[in-house]
């Protein structure tokens, strides 16, 4: 929908508002700035005037139609608003697992770097705090991360694959395939011999 129809949406919706709240607005002039008759508010308006603007505005907000409109109006409102938040948060949401895959594929790259020129698991020890913040990340999306076992694999071949894989999806906005591939590779870590 269009910043300028909900504006406008806005807008009408506000209009409406003011039937509703002239009872209480009448009743606050009435008594604080209309009860002076030599004050400057009941010079400047004639009171007969006030009275009869007040008093059709009064009778317009309790119509039926009027009624009907407001609540139909505000039903509008109410559904634009929850879009527009469902779609931030979506949006928030698709750039927190995008970030999630960066991230994923830098693990991916440093552990494979670090295979080469050590023993695995050692040489990942100051790799696992930020090994274990991307499996929780990962978690709080609902995606399967294998468990401590994958330590006691003989090699990191298996978690750069995972990071590889599941990262390069997330980070391509693809988070179905990601959930899918991530949940693949249980079987996998499943069935293996550990060292």
């Amino acid at each position: 929908m269009s910043s300028r129809l909900k504006q406008l949406l806005f807008g009408i919706w506000g209009l409406l508002l003011i039937p509703l709240v002239m009872p209480i607005l009448e009743k606050g002039l009435k008594e604080y700035v209309f009860s002076d008759p030599s004050g400057v508010a009941t010079t400047v308006f004639r009171n007969a005037t006030v009275t009869t603007a007040f008093e059709n505005l009064v009778v317009l907000g309790q119509q039926r139609w009027f009624k009907f409109a407001m609540v139909f109006l505000t039903g509008m409102l109410v559904g634009i608003a929850l879009e527009w938040l469902n779609r931030k948060s979506a949006d928030r949401k698709a750039s927190e697992l995008r970030s999630l895959g960066v991230k994923f594929r830098s693990l991916s790259d440093s552990i494979k770097i670090r295979t080469a020129a050590s023993e695995w698991p050692d040489n990942v020890r100051d790799l696992k705090p930020a090994i274990l913040s991307a499996f929780l990340s990962a978690r709080k999306f609902d995606l399967w991360v294998p468990n401590e076992h994958v330590y006691q694999l003989p090699d990191a071949t298996f978690l750069c694959e995972y990071f590889r894989s599941v990262g390069k999806l997330l980070e391509d906005g693809q988070f179905d395939k990601a959930n899918s591939e991530a949940f693949s590779w249980k079987p996998f870590l499943d069935n293996v011999t550990l060292s």
